[in-house]
């Protein structure tokens, strides 16, 4: 996995605020089989300061779903936004929904966040994956349409005439 556009260096990172927006490709981020990457937009918000180093960002990513009702494969569009607070000190690491503290690693002085930015865009997906073509204009999916191969009720109630014939005979 290639995850070199999301890992910083601490000494490249000005101190106060700065930002960055990074354009991943397909093979940037590994997902399941299920969902794969198209493309993806973070734009990231750096804080410096000699005590700690905040990371907020947001994420904008198209990605190759499998729809659960027809198996066809469609492009889905999602956001989401994360924040990291990384400390020099030691600190009990703790993740949230929306973030995340973390202790900077002393040995190599880098800071990555591809493992958050994936896991951001894999908390943004639907729970059923639908296909656009199967949604109303709502956004709602659509009723299934059901057939029925067996006798309709109609046609039970129709006799064969050749009972009818049958039944005079009594």
């Amino acid at each position: 996995m290639n995850t070199s556009k999301l890992t910083f260096r601490l000494q490249e990172i000005p101190d106060g605020e700065s930002n960055r927006t990074i354009a991943l490709g397909s093979a940037e981020l590994d997902f399941n089989d299920e969902v794969s990457l198209v493309k993806a937009t973070v734009d990231i918000n750096f804080y410096k300061t000699d005590h700690f180093i905040q990371v907020k960002f947001n994420v904008d990513a198209d990605l190759n779903l499998i729809c659960d009702r027809t198996l066809r494969p469609f492009v889905y569009n999602t956001e989401g936004s994360y924040h990291i607070l990384f400390e020099p000190n030691p600190v009990e690491e703790s993740e949230t929904d929306e973030g995340a503290i973390k202790q900077i690693p002393t040995d190599d002085l880098v800071v990555s966040i591809d493992k958050e930015v994936r896991d951001t865009i894999l908390l943004n997906l639907p729970i059923r994956k639908i296909h656009p073509d199967l949604l109303d204009s709502d956004g709602k999916p659509k009723k299934f349409e059901t057939q029925s191969f067996g006798p309709q009720p109609d046609e039970e109630e129709l006799i064969d005439p050749r009972w009818e014939e049958l039944k005079k005979l009594k």
